[in-house]
C-alpha cells in the first residue's frame, strides 16, 4: 500500500506492510532444500544469485529497509562501490543479511518515490542502471541477498506516459498509453472493476470512507476523469490525485510484466510489490502469469504482496492461488489499525496467551500453506521490553524487517545482534520452523515452547516472561525427549527432568538448544 509524504495517510507502509539479508553461519537446510550456506563456493551465475542458499528467505535472520534516493523517510544506500561495501558490512555485522531497496524505480515525491515516472530505470541523477546492477553484485559477494520494493498500481502525475495518455484522450486517440489508465467522461460514473475480498476497489471495512478515496478525478489536461485511490504530491509539493493503472487492459499487462522481468534481469533475488490488493482489474491468473510466476522462473527469489492479508483476507490464499512466497505476520498486528499490536498488547498487560491464538489463526496456516511471514521491528521505549518483542517475533518464526523510516529507524544492539545471529545458527528458529506450545504454572504470566527444524534434527526450548519483575518459572517439559539442555547464552547446562524451574528476570527469558536422548 501506501506511504504518504509523512507515512500517515496510507493504508499500508510496509506494511505495508518489504526487504531482505544475509547470514554467516552455516545452517541446517530446511526440507527439500539444498545445504549450500553463505559462507559456501563461489559458484554464482552472471549476478551471484547461486551465492545464496537455496529458498534463503526461509532462513534470513533479518532484513534492512534502504532507498537509493536521498531525502525519503529511509537510510539511503549509497551506489558507489567504496561507501556501499561498508554499508553492506555494517549490516553484516548486525545480523542482517538482507536487503530491500525501497522504490528503485524513477518516481516523483509521493510515498517516497512510489509513484512511478519511469518503470525501467532509476533517478538518472542518482545513477545508471549498471550503478545498480553493480551494487547487487556487490552485496551478492558479501553473502547479502537483494530485493526490491515495487509499484505497478499508480504513477506519478508527471509521468511521461501519463501525460501522453491525457494527451491522446483529449484528442480521443486510443493508444496504448491512453489504455493503461481508467478514464470517464463524469465524476458519477460507476467504479471499475468488481469487489472481492481479494483484489479491492471499493472494499467495506471500518473506518474507510470509499467515497473519500476512490473516486474519478478531472483531468484539465485530458478534459476526463481518471481512476483514483492514492493521494500524493507533484514534483512542485502541489497536492494530487494518483492516476492508478488498469489491469484490464492487455496492453498494460504486457508492459507490467516486461517491467518485471526488467529487474529481475538486474540480479535482484526477489520483489515486494506495493498494494496488489488495490490493483484494479487484476484476477488470479493475471497476478500468476505476470507477477508470480516471472519471479519465480528466476530461481530462488522471494515475491511478496505488501498488503496482502491485512484487509480481512485470507493469507493463505496469497501463497497457494497467487504463488507468492511469502505476507507479513498481520496476524501480529496491522500497523494502520490502533490497538493490534499483539506483541506489546501482552508485554503491556502482562498475558501473552493472544499470542499464542494469533500465531496459529495467522502464521501457521501461512507456513503450512508452504509461505514464511516476516515482522516489523518495533520500537518500545523499556529496552527489557523492546529485547522481550524481539525474542519473541524471532523464535516464533518470522523474518525481522528493520523497515522503520528516519523518525523510528531502529538498528540492533549487541543483545539484538547476538539473538539475530542466534536465529540465523538453528534452523528450529528460522522461518520453516514448527512450534509446540508447553505447559507453565501460569500460561497467563508467562510463555514456554519448543521450536524444532522440519527434519527435527534442531530443537530450541525457549521461555519467556511477560512480568515486570522477576518470576520463577516452572515448564512442564515431561512432553520433551532430551539428554541435555543447553544454554544458549551461557553455555551452561539446565537440569533435565519432568519440570524445569527457571528464575528469569523482569521481561526476561532464556533458550536452550534440546539435545535428543542418542
Amino acid at each position: 500500500m501506501k506511504r504518504n509524504h509523512n507515512l500517515s495517510s496510507r493504508f499500508r507502509r510496509s506494511a505495508s506492510g518489504i526487504l531482505l539479508i544475509f547470514f554467516t553461519a552455516i545452517f541446517a537446510a530446511p526440507a527439500n532444500s539444498s545445504a549450500r550456506d553463505l559462507s559456501g563456493p563461489d559458484s554464482s551465475d552472471a549476478q551471484g544469485r547461486n551465492k545464496l542458499p537455496s529458498f534463503w528467505w526461509e532462513r534470513a535472520a533479518a532484513i534492512r529497509r534502504m532507498a537509493l534516493k536521498a531525502g525519503t523517510d529511509f537510510p539511503q544506500l549509497s551506489l558507489r562501490p567504496s561507501q556501499a561495501a561498508n554499508q553492506l558490512d555494517h549490516l553484516r555485522a548486525e545480523g542482517i543479511t538482507a536487503l530491500e531497496v525501497f522504490a528503485p524505480m524513477e518516481g516523483g515525491g509521493s510515498f517516497d518515490g512510489l509513484d512511478s515516472k519511469n518503470l525501467f530505470r532509476i533517478d538518472p541523477e542518482l545513477g545508471t542502471m549498471q550503478d545498480f546492477r553493480r551494487l547487487i553484485r556487490l552485496a551478492h559477494s558479501k553473502r547479502i541477498a537483494v530485493i526490491a520494493a515495487l509499484n505497478l498500481g499508480y504513477a506519478s502525475v508527471e509521468a511521461p506516459f501519463f501525460l501522453k495518455a491525457s494527451d491522446d484522450v483529449k484528442k480521443g486517440k486510443r493508444s496504448q498509453e491512453a489504455s493503461w489508465f481508467l478514464w470517464s467522461d463524469g465524476p458519477d460514473a460507476p467504479p471499475p472493476g468488481t469487489n472481492n475480498r481479494y483484489f479491492m476497489v471499493r472494499p467495506n471495512l471500518p473506518h474507510y470512507n470509499a467515497a473519500k478515496n476512490e473516486f474519478w478525478q478531472y483531468s484539465d489536461r485530458a478534459r476526463h476523469y481518471y481512476w483514483t485511490k492514492w493521494a500524493g504530491v507533484d514534483d512542485q509539493g502541489k497536492h494530487v490525485r494518483l492516476p492508478q493503472y488498469n489491469w484490464a487492459s492487455t496492453s498494460w499487462q504486457n508492459e507490467a510484466a516486461k517491467a518485471v522481468r526488467f529487474w529481475m534481469d538486474t540480479g535482484l533475488d526477489g520483489i515486494i510489490l506495493d498494494a496488489v490488493n488495490w490493483y484494479v482489474g487484476i484476477t488470479w491468473e493475471l497476478n500468476r502469469r505476470d507477477l508470480t510466476d516471472i519471479i519465480s522462473s528466476y530461481g530462488n527469489t522471494y515475491s511478496e504482496p505488501e498488503g496482502a492479508g491485512g484487509f480481512q483476507d485470507d493469507p493463505v490464499a496469497w501463497i497457494t492461488e497467487g504463488g507468492w512466497k511469502a505476507v507479513q505476520d498481520y496476524g501480529l498486528g496491522i500497523w494502520w489499525e490502533k490497538g493490534t499490536d499483539v506483541i506489546k498488547n501482552a508485554i503491556l498487560r502482562g498475558d501473552p496467551r493472544p499470542i499464542e491464538a494469533a500465531l496459529r489463526n495467522y502464521h501457521d496456516r501461512v507456513v503450512r500453506a508452504g509461505g514464511s511471514l516476516y515482522e516489523p521491528v518495533r520500537r518500545y521505549q523499556d529496552t527489557n521490553q523492546q529485547h522481550l518483542a524481539f525474542v519473541t517475533a524471532a523464535t516464533t518464526g518470522d523474518m525481522l524487517c528493520f523497515c522503520g523510516g528516519k523518525r523510528d529507524l531502529m538498528e540492533p544492539d549487541a543483545e539484538e545482534t547476538r539473538l539475530l545471529k542466534l536465529k540465523q545458527g538453528h534452523a528450529a528458529l528460522q522461518q520453516r520452523g514448527m512450534r509446540r506450545k508447553l505447559p507453565t504454572q501460569t500460561d497467563e504470566k508467562y510463555y514456554a515452547f519448543l521450536r524444532s527444524s522440519p527434519d527435527r534434527k534442531d530443537r530450541v526450548l525457549v521461555v519467556l516472561n511477560f512480568q515486570p519483575r522477576p518470576e520463577v518459572i516452572r515448564v512442564d517439559t515431561s512432553g520433551v525427549a532430551a539428554s541435555k539442555l543447553v544454554d544458549l547464552k551461557s553455555g551452561g547446562n539446565a537440569p533435565v527432568g519432568n519440570t524445569l524451574r527457571l528464575e528469569l528476570p523482569a521481561y526476561g527469558y532464556r533458550l536452550f538448544a534440546v539435545l535428543s536422548i542418542p
